[in-house]
């Protein structure tokens, strides 16, 4: 039927309704609302029902109300107006009659149902019941055709972006679910590499350990030799009253006897496995102290100290030795600030993870990239021939280790070196400092 076979009042409502489904947005329920309202004004005293095969979607969690029925699975897949995608008018309902496989009730007297279909999809049917027994004219079905056109293909569109604003969801949550993972890999990694660098660097200062033990032992006695010998050779020349360039001679001998032998005991601490004097520490008191003990002497390079010292539990450990890691640290630190700066020290209570961490940080050159990686490694030094031995981080870092530590640096040059030192809490470890 065209245009001019449709009243005014039919007509108005096929533009109304072309302007809801154009215009109003796709909230489903919300648009099927209104086009029940109008049909149910265009048609009365029939209430208007939408029966829809799948609300996938849709949008819709609950329209098993007025307007709306659920989707009748099986049930309304068996319908005669589904099956054949053809309308039934039925202007006299007998008590019988059923639809869908459910009763009428005994209040509608009248019925009319029209397929719903996008293409060659069925979506449900669009159902008018009525209370009144009313003959329903072929220039309404043609109206009532035209309008679940018009509302199949709302639905369609509805469903169409839904699945797409959906399947976006999907894709930007699978997108974050890969960007999570890569996160996780990468850290992943990154811990497998420290670990990796940690295992050669614990397999290479085990290996340097021995070493060092027994090397110590061989030099030890000899070298006892040679400073006591020395001792005499000095007491016989000022007796003799030898020239003074046979007693500088001398004195050059004994300074490097001596720095052979703080390089035996250098060795001897760091070949030592396990440790000495174990007792509860207060690290907080232990640091005040070692800086009290340094203070004047770093001052005098133009080097101040600023402390930042939260309270923390105690700790089981050798105080001899950690004292040990704390004055190799600030001696390190010092060096890297010839023309003078601040060294930070700060201390942090990580209970979940039940460690205490302390940083020593300084303002000084840094240290290059390249060396980054080898500075615990026995021997290694960037100072100048007869200025260090390159055992202080090396045993530095093996006590920590001892203490169930760990031991980081990271720096940069130009700006300055951070090593943070991170030692477990024991279950009996005191709350408060002591």
């Amino acid at each position: 039927m065209g245009l001019k076979g449709l009243s005014g009042e039919q007509l108005a409502t096929l533009i109304k309704i072309n302007n809801i489904t154009g215009y109003l947005p796709l909230d489903l329920p919300q648009v099927l609302g209104v086009i029940g309202k109008e049909l149910e004004k265009l048609f009365p005293p029939y209430r208007c029902f939408f029966l829809l095969l799948n609300f996938q979607y849709l949008g819709i969690k609950d329209i098993d109300g007025e307007t709306f029925h659920g989707p009748c699975g099986r049930t309304i897949r068996d319908c005669k107006v589904v099956k054949e995608q053809l309308p039934v008018v039925v202007d006299e309902v007998k008590a019988q009659h059923r639809c869908c496989r459910y009763p009428c009730g005994r209040q509608c007297l009248a019925r009319i149902c029209v397929p719903l279909v996008a293409g060659t999809e069925v979506l449900g049917a669009l159902s008018l019941k009525s209370t009144q027994p009313v003959a329903f004219s072929r220039a309404q079905l043609d109206v009532l055709l035209a309008i679940a056109n018009q509302t199949a293909a709302t639905i369609q569109r509805a469903r169409l972006f839904n699945r797409l604003a959906w399947e976006k969801e999907r894709l930007a949550q699978a997108n974050r679910d890969i960007a999570a993972l890569n996160r996780a890999l990468e850290e992943t990694i990154r811990e497998l590499q420290t670990a990796q660098r940690q295992l050669i660097l614990s397999e290479r200062l085990a290996a340097a350990g021995r070493l060092a033990a027994n090397l110590t032992h061989e030099i030890n006695n000899p070298l006892g030799i040679i400073l006591t010998r020395l001792e005499l050779l000095e007491l016989e020349a000022e007796k003799l009253s030898l020239p003074e360039a046979v007693l500088k001679d001398l004195a050059v001998i004994k300074k490097h006897v001596s720095r052979i032998a703080r390089i035996a005991r250098g060795l001897l601490a760091f070949s030592r496995q396990t440790l000495q004097g174990v007792e509860l520490v207060s690290l907080n008191k232990l640091i005040q102290e070692t800086v009290d003990w340094l203070e004047e002497q770093f001052a005098r390079q133009g080097i101040s100290f600023s402390l930042q010292l939260v309270d923390l539990p105690l700790i089981k450990g050798s105080r001899e030795q950690l004292q040990q890691v704390l004055v190799n640290l600030l001696t390190n630190a010092r060096d890297a600030l010839p023309a003078g700066g601040e060294i930070k020290i700060t201390t942090a209570l990580h209970g979940d993870k039940k460690e205490i961490q302390v940083d020593i940080s300084d303002n000084g050159v840094g240290i290059p990239p390249s060396n980054l990686d080898k500075i615990f490694e026995p021997f290694f030094t960037t100072k100048t021939a007869g200025q260090g031995t390159g055992l202080g981080l090396s045993i530095s870092y093996a006590i920590v280790k001892k203490h169930g530590g760990k031991m980081e640096v990271s720096s940069t040059e130009g700006k300055g070196t951070t090593v943070s030192i991170k030692l477990p809490i024991p279950d009996e470890g005191d709350a408060g400092d002591r």
